[in-house]
């Protein structure tokens, strides 16, 4: 995602804490046992703490800079086992057939058409073992919110990089019903002691994907459901549920 490509240093920090869906890939890998793939995984938000936890790990991701970000970090604890790789979800191939493949955080949803969707899913087919596991991390729209989304510049967060500036994000958001569409624009305001403001901007789309659409396409990859959940704590995913997370396992093509 060369759209990432500015703010990968500051995406890091953005999200740095955010690990609320750590511990449910960690539960996921002790059933499944590894190896992991995670693809789309950034700068190793999720990958880095699942192979500090022992598991081999596997990232791949198509921006060379968020890559970076995620090499430096393990560069810094290099005995713990993760291979990072550049790579297009849509198209990468490995020798190595895993058990657990995770698209965590809304990232599958960078996959705007049908044809990338299922070219992706196609991918981690082939990536996986017979009856191998699949996650996919989905946000959940509230269809009666989408229409507000309208572009409004909204003040998301604050905090603070390393050196000491600090930085102000900004978040706006425009939704395209029809087309099942959210163009979105992160806007990071780095602020020195001069109170000097420097900006990095990063705009993209991302396409959500209702219940039985995601179903369909598991599908016709030759993925069986196994579970949908709303949460991280397993809850079972209803219609106010933030997100949907879906759980699959490889099986047969479909003829």
């Amino acid at each position: 995602m060369q759209e990432y490509a500015s703010i990968a240093e500051l995406y890091a920090v953005d999200f740095a804490a955010v690990h609320d869906d750590v511990d449910f890939y960690r539960a996921l890998a002790r059933r499944t046992k590894g190896p992991i793939l995670e693809f789309m995984c950034g700068t190793g938000r999720v990958a880095l703490p699942l192979a500090k936890s022992g598991y081999a790990v596997t990232g791949v991701d198509s921006s060379p800079e968020m890559l970076a970000v995620a090499q430096r970090a393990h560069d810094q604890d290099p005995s713990i086992p993760l291979t990072l790789h550049h790579g297009d979800i849509r198209n990468w191939a490995s020798d190595t057939r895993y058990s657990l493949a995770i698209v965590a955080l809304n990232s599958f949803m960078h996959m705007l058409s049908v044809e990338d969707q299922l070219a992706a899913l196609d991918t981690l087919h082939s990536a996986l073992r017979p009856s191998g596991t699949l996650v996919i991390d989905l946000f959940n729209p509230d269809v009666r919110a989408l229409p507000d989304y309208h572009g409004d510049v909204i003040l998301d967060k604050t905090f603070s990089l390393r050196d000491g500036r600090t930085v102000q994000k900004f978040v706006a958001q425009w939704a395209d019903v029809a087309q099942q569409l959210i163009n979105v624009v992160f806007m990071y305001d780095i602020i020195d002691s001069n109170q000097r403001v420097q900006r990095h901007n990063a705009a993209f789309a991302m396409r959500w994907l209702w219940r039985y659409e995601i179903e369909h396409l598991l599908a016709r990859a030759g993925f069986q459901l196994e579970a949908l959940y709303g949460d991280y704590e397993l809850n079972p995913y209803e219609s106010a549920s933030e997100q949907l997370i879906v759980v699959a396992r490889k099986s047969k093509r479909p003829r």
